[in-house]
């Protein structure tokens, strides 16, 4: 059985758990404070486990230096949790992705996220479905995208066709999500698309996702948001795949999946999924 440890748990369980502006609950005092010790981005999940509604999906990235008041440690999965508490994610809930990237400081702080959970279906589209996951044999990250000129020419898919920038933060559980603190150009780096998100980009009404920069190591925002419109990209549908959708000595007519849609997609102009004709 995992471990999850609570802490300050007498004082929060006191405390009127009230959501504020920022989507944390209010709590009592006496979480520690962690501090981001990565060379430049330290990645924010949205949960330390997985359970039938969440899952340790990235959900945006923390500059370094940023501090994390911690209400949860999850000892099991070596994660802590909590407030998020300056930043471009301050205010906000959420797990980091490895607790080796933070430092503990000998100070504590009134904090929120007693419990710093994100549905998955509060930031992904298609009622949280829209996810895609690479299991060969380990089950970790998304499905490659390769970059292609011809990306989407006579259903050419898993791949993208437009160099284009990568950001850190999208805010895919917002109405008005935009994404900010942009890192890098793809620079025709091998891409693994994780999830589309919920919500399209608020200014120009277009599909976001969630994927891994292959080529970018970690500590420096290698789990980025890039545009589907600006990429150009074009996708299989979601699902778990058992193999490589490039295998360098193809044996198999089509990648193994359990899909979660009938129809392929690909990235539409208004930020949803749609069918594609084979």
């Amino acid at each position: 059985m995992r471990v999850r440890t609570l802490l300050g748990a007498a004082a929060l369980c006191a405390a009127a758990l009230s959501l504020t502006a920022g989507g944390a609950a209010a709590s009592g005092a006496g979480a520690g404070i962690a501090t981001c010790n990565q060379s430049r981005w330290c990645t924010i999940t949205a949960s330390g486990d997985v359970t039938q509604f969440a899952s340790q999906l990235a959900i945006g990235n923390v500059s370094a230096g940023t501090e994390l008041a911690v209400t949860q440690d999850n000892l099991g999965q070596n994660q802590v949790g909590g407030e998020i508490l300056n930043g471009s994610l301050r205010g906000s809930c959420g797990w980091s992705q490895y607790a080796r990237d933070w430092t503990a400081k000998a100070l504590s702080v009134i904090a929120g996220c007693p419990n710093p959970i994100l549905d998955t279906s509060q930031f992904v589209a298609d009622s949280g479905r829209a996810v895609w996951s690479g299991c060969y044999p380990r089950c970790f990250g998304g499905v490659p995208l390769t970059y292609d000129t011809r990306c989407g020419d006579r259903n050419q898919r898993w791949c993208y066709r437009a160099n284009c920038e990568e950001y850190a933060n999208f805010y895919p559980w917002s109405p008005a999500a935009h994404p900010t603190d942009p890192i890098r150009m793809t620079r025709r780096h091998r891409l693994d698309v994780r999830y589309m998100a919920r919500y399209g980009d608020a200014w120009t009404h277009t599909a976001f996702y969630l994927v891994r920069d292959i080529d970018a190591q970690h500590g420096t925002g290698n789990w980025v948001f890039i545009s589907g419109a600006a990429c150009g990209i074009t996708v299989g549908p979601p699902g778990t795949y058992h193999w490589l959708t490039h295998p360098s000595r193809p044996h198999h007519g089509a990648p193994s999946a359990h899909i979660a849609l009938d129809a392929l997609v690909t990235t539409s102009w208004a930020g949803a999924l749609r069918p594609v004709t084979l």
